[in-house]
C-alpha cells in the first residue's frame, strides 16, 4: 500500500508524453502524444474531483461512521505488519489480505492521505487536548 501514488504516476506520464512529442518525428506520433497527454490530464482531473467529493462528504457526521469502519481496520492491519518487521518477524504473521480486499484497501489508504484526513484528525485532536 505504500508507495500508491496516483497524482505522481500521472504527472511522471504526462511528462513522458510531452517528451515523446517534443521528440516525435511525424504527425502520427505527435497526435497519439497529444491523445495519450488528454487521456492523462482528464484522470488528474477526476482524481481532483473525487478528492473534493469526499472532502466535501468529510463535513458530515454520518460519513465518518462507514469510513472509519473501512479505515481503521486497514490502518490496524498495516500497523501490525510494521510492528512485526521491527520486531523481526517475533509477532504472529498477519494474512496477506484477499485480492479483492488489497484492492479495497488501497482505494482506502490512499483516501486516508489523498483526503488530508491525517491533518483533519491533527487538528480535531489538538482541538480536543486543548480543551
Amino acid at each position: 500500500m505504500i508507495g500508491i501514488d496516483p497524482v505522481g504516476k500521472i504527472i511522471n506520464g504526462i511528462n513522458k508524453w510531452q517528451q515523446i512529442k517534443a521528440d516525435a518525428k511525424n504527425d502520427a506520433d505527435r497526435i497519439r502524444a497529444d491523445v495519450e497527454i488528454k487521456r492523462l490530464e482528464t484522470s488528474l482531473e477526476t482524481l481532483k474531483e473525487n478528492a473534493g467529493v469526499i472532502k466535501k462528504a468529510m463535513d458530515f457526521k454520518v460519513f465518518w461512521i462507514p469510513w472509519l469502519m473501512a479505515a481503521v481496520p486497514v490502518a490496524a492491519w498495516f500497523a501490525w505488519g510494521m510492528a512485526d518487521s521491527i520486531a523481526n518477524g517475533a509477532l504472529p504473521d498477519v494474512a496477506e489480505l484477499p485480492p479483492q480486499l488489497k484492492e479495497y484497501a488501497d482505494v482506502v489508504w490512499q483516501n486516508i492521505f489523498f483526503t488530508g484526513v491525517a491533518g483533519v484528525g491533527i487538528q480535531t485532536l489538538g482541538k480536543v487536548l486543548k480543551r
